[in-house]
């Protein structure tokens, strides 16, 4: 069984969805299709949502009708006479129930987190009644299930948390059935269901997150993740004319490349697909022909595949007098970082063993704030704490890298010969990263030098191909690149 996920740019129209349909009905049967909102119109929800909330009925008004013709335009786009009239009337009935939802807010006069969940869903709800229609149009049985009756969550608004349990006994008795009739089902992304039953919604990175759920849940063969992209790339090729589609990575290196800036995939997108072994592949809608990029368990080769950067964080240093208090004194931190809400990129402990650094995520009030705050936590170990902006993390990434002594020599030489200061360096030998922390001024020339050093000069540029054909294991099949 496949599940195959389409974004926003792929739906957000009639002819990218009609086009994304023509993909999915490529793939054998059983498949489920996970669709996100139509692009922009969660933005516009929230906008509705927002001006109902503070009063302003006219701009909360010209957004919902600007939704109103994006869908509407999907609609229109129906050959079949009786599937336009179905499409209307669905949309029309959740398009009453937005109006409603907006009047509660109005008369609440705030936007709760509740009511924010509820709000934006009513964008993918309406794209998976228009992809089934579309199915349908083309002559595909299909069917749209609404993922908030089938993904289980806790009752964290804006960010709930996964109730595995729950979503693959609703999955096995909903979604199952569908399949087993020949049906191709179409789900709702980035939304679940709380206990108390409300619309919930999973945080950035949601929609794809939904298909490996779904794919954990049904026990997919592959979660195929179709997007603006070709693939995951060896860097962002907006700023490195040499970035390449990466064939294959592992789960590992797919995980430590999204923590570190890439905007392919969410960490979290990798988890369920990690629990149960299966693969996760990321194609681009563009150019449906190119077999872009295999998420597996075993990574292919032991080099460094990319290079990516996380901006905008701070560098927090703890130096502490005695080597029996750095403990206490590093407890003490990651308690106040966790309370303030700072997520750690990364820390290390120097050779000394006396000193600590943490790059965490920019916090209000900046440096001087958190400064003062972790003077306080370790004032009884008279530490000195000092605190730097304006940093980001360079990671080079690839299985097995870490563990050459020689890349970390490549890696410090390279950015000494373009200047570029390191403040911090984190190897591990059981990791697939090699991360450094630089002023985030050098960042983008640091990106530049190592990808040239570790990426381009040792390995050669892929040769375009059209992608293989689905045949019957998806696991065995090798993966054609050149």
């Amino acid at each position: 069984m496949i599940v195959l996920k389409f974004g926003g740019t792929s739906v957000a129209n009639a002819e990218r969805v009609r086009e994304s349909a023509r993909i999915a009905t490529m793939q054998p049967n059983p498949r489920v299709v996970v669709v996100s909102a139509a692009s922009g119109v969660t933005n516009l929800l929230l906008e509705a949502a927002r001006a109902a909330g503070s009063g302003s009925t006219r701009t909360s008004r010209r957004a919902v009708e600007t939704i109103h013709g994006i869908h509407g335009q999907v609609v229109d786009g129906l050959g079949r006479d009786d599937e336009r009239h179905r499409a209307r009337t669905e949309i029309d009935r959740l398009h009453a129930a937005l109006d409603d939802t907006l009047a509660a807010i109005a008369r609440d006069g705030e936007l709760s987190a509740r009511h924010s969940d509820r709000i934006v869903s009513f964008g993918e709800k309406s794209m998976s009644v228009l992809m089934a229609a579309t199915l349908r149009d083309g002559g595909t049985p299909a069917a749209h299930v609404f993922a908030d009756t089938i993904v289980g969550t806790d009752d964290r608004h804006g960010g709930a948390r996964l109730d595995r349990a729950r979503t693959r006994a609703n999955a096995q008795a909903v979604i199952r059935p569908l399949l087993d009739e020949g049906r191709t089902v179409v789900v709702t992304g980035f939304i679940g269901h709380a206990p108390d039953g409300a619309t919930t919604t999973l945080g950035r990175g949601g929609s794809d997150y939904s298909a490996t759920i779904l794919g954990a849940a049904l026990d997919a063969d592959e979660v195929q993740i179709w997007t603006d992209v070709p693939g995951v790339l060896s860097a962002d090729p907006r700023k490195v004319a040499g970035a390449r589609v990466i064939p294959q990575i592992s789960y590992e290196e797919a995980q430590e490349l999204a923590h570190f800036g890439a905007k392919v995939l969410h960490p979290r997108t990798i988890r369920p697909a990690v629990a149960r072994g299966i693969p996760v592949r990321i194609l681009s809608t563009y150019e449906a022909d190119k077999p872009g990029t295999v998420v597996t368990r075993e990574p292919l080769g032991d080099g460094i595949k990319a290079v990516t950067a996380l901006t905008g964080l701070l560098l927090l240093t703890i130096d502490v007098q005695e080597i029996e208090d750095l403990a206490g004194a590093a407890a003490g931190v990651f308690s106040a970082l966790h309370s303030d809400g700072a997520e750690v990129a990364f820390a290390a402990q120097a050779s000394s063993r006396r000193r600590m650094t943490y790059v965490v995520d920019q916090v209000t009030g900046g440096c001087e704030r958190l400064r003062l705050r972790i003077q306080a936590v370790v004032e009884e170990f008279e530490a000195d704490v000092t605190c730097t902006d304006e940093v980001a993390l360079i990671a080079a990434v690839g299985a097995g890298a870490a563990g050459h002594p020689a890349t970390i020599g490549r890696m410090l030489d390279t950015l000494g010969r373009e200047g570029i200061p390191v403040l911090a360096i984190n190897q591990q030998d059981a990791n697939v990263a090699l991360v450094a922390a630089v002023p985030e001024t050098q960042a983008q020339a640091a990106v530049l030098a190592l990808h040239r050093e570790l990426v381009e000069a040792t390995t050669p540029a892929p040769v375009t191909t059209q992608r293989r054909r689905r045949r019957g294991s998806l696991l065995d099949e090798p993966i054609r690149v050149g």
